[in-house]
């Protein structure tokens, strides 16, 4: 799609930029209203800080109850927990096969 700078309003003269011609200008001249377009852009804006702030630990969830600010550094050390239990108990499991240590 080309892309047209207007000279002069008064003056019916553009400018295609891509080209780099100066054309007889548009003789009816659309006008949209961007605000609907605003409002979706700063609520996606919104939706994509929370997703960049859930990556760390520190900042709260984007619609979360007040004083929840650590939820995620908690979140974290359970999860590391849990992991680590396991994967400690696959781990001795796996000596007392391999020692021959009867249950």
């Amino acid at each position: 799609m080309a892309t047209y700078v207007f000279i002069d309003q008064n003056i019916p003269l553009v400018y295609n930029v891509e080209t780099g011609v100066i054309t007889k200008g548009f003789g009816d001249l659309l006008y949209i209203d961007i605000a609907p377009i605003e409002e979706q852009i700063k609520k996606l804006e919104t939706l994509v800080n929370a997703y960049e702030n859930s990556l760390d630990p520190r900042y709260p969830p984007l619609n979360t109850f007040p004083n929840r600010d650590g939820v995620y550094a908690i979140a974290g050390y359970f999860k590391s927990a849990f992991f680590g239990f396991w994967i400690g108990l696959g781990i001795m499991a796996l000596l007392a096969i391999i020692l021959g240590v009867k249950f």
